[in-house]
């Protein structure tokens, strides 16, 4: 229970505060005193909830004594008790000190006294409310930020690993291609090594940074490679049942990448339509893309150019699938990548 303090020099009122009190049926812990020193001391050693102090005292007046509790018990509700005599000194008491209620001498009624004692408690736990709510927010943030700090470290880690990962990739791949890039020019080949350093630089994002669902990936997807007027249709769904898995969904995203990509790369328009179902053993990725019929299908007229990233993206590809089939009829194609749960990404 908290407590209140009632403080006046005057004998018989501290016999009337306690006569009435003492009847109302939700007792509070009131404390009474007659001399300023006795209270600050217990105040010293016991804060309390609500001080209700006598304005006009003949050795400490009702400011001082407010005075000393703001210094040692701010959070303390002020409640002056005045005859008043002195309008200007009680109003100068209630701003100096932000008093909170006014008790005006004589009064007869329980209630005179009992009612604003109860609103300066309520307005005092109210205020211990606010304080343990935004203590509460203090360590939430400090929380927060502890876990930003840690995820933070994480990703710097992480980066440090792709750098490493990522030269030595690249290092790989141009020696693995340079015997490809043979009769090239030095410009195709230099347009091959951006993009395979591009699929490379997309392969890290899917494996090391991202944990993303099924959404996500298509929003990403389609906002990558849905140009209209480039010429470029690129659409997307799924019928699988449920949440994919995030391991097999980051495969299941980079192969839908790898197909869109090497289309944008090599086709100057296109239409693609991929679906994700989920067939017994995992889920499939079905892909189909037509082109025009015209001679300017193709964005990159070398056919040598064009078999080494179609070679790459297909040897990517069957990496990540369990199965890969694909079928050419006319002016477009069809591939179907097979994702097992039980299958790992190379």
């Amino acid at each position: 229970m908290d407590t209140v303090v009632i403080l006046d020099c005057d004998k018989k009122w501290i016999a009337n505060y306690k006569r009435m009190l003492s009847s109302i049926q939700d007792p509070m812990d009131c404390r009474f005193f007659q001399r300023p020193e006795d209270a600050i001391q217990f105040l010293t050693e016991y804060p309390a909830a609500v001080l209700a102090c006598e304005q006009d005292m003949p050795f400490m007046s009702g400011i001082e004594v407010f005075q000393m509790v703001d210094m040692l018990s701010p959070e303390t509700v002020k409640v002056i008790i005045t005859e008043n005599k002195d309008v200007a000194k009680t109003l100068d008491t209630i701003n100096s000190s932000q008093v909170y209620r006014l008790i005006v001498k004589p009064f007869f009624m329980v209630e005179d006294i009992e009612k604003p004692l109860r609103e300066a408690l309520a307005y005092y736990q109210e205020g211990k409310k606010q304080e343990e709510a935004g203590r509460q927010k203090e360590l939430q943030l400090e929380s927060l930020e502890q876990r930003i700090s840690g995820l933070s470290k994480e990703l710097d880690g992480k980066r440090q690993r792709y750098a490493v990962f990522s030269q030595v990739a690249e290092g790989m791949i141009q020696g693995n291609l340079g015997r490809e890039f043979v009769g090239l020019s030095q410009e195709e080949a230099a347009f091959a090594a951006q993009a395979c350093e591009a699929l490379l630089q997309e392969f890290m994002r899917y494996y090391m940074f991202e944990q993303h669902g099924c959404q996500y990936h298509m929003k990403y997807l389609t906002q990558f490679f849905h140009r209209p007027k480039e010429g470029y249709i690129f659409q997307l769904s799924s019928q699988a049942e449920g949440e994919i898995p995030s391991e097999m969904m980051s495969r299941i995203g980079y192969g839908m990448f790898l197909m869109g990509y090497l289309c944008q790369k090599v086709l100057s328009e296109c239409q693609v339509a991929m679906g994700i179902r989920k067939e017994e053993g995992g889920y499939a990725l079905r892909m189909a893309c037509r082109y025009p019929q015209d001679g300017s299908a193709f964005r990159i007229s070398s056919p040598r150019l064009r078999q080494i990233l179609g070679h790459v993206v297909e040897k990517v590809a069957k990496s990540l699938a369990s199965q890969m089939a694909g079928a050419f009829k006319g002016q477009g194609f069809a591939v179907r990548l097979m994702f097992q749960q039980e299958g790992s990404a190379q």
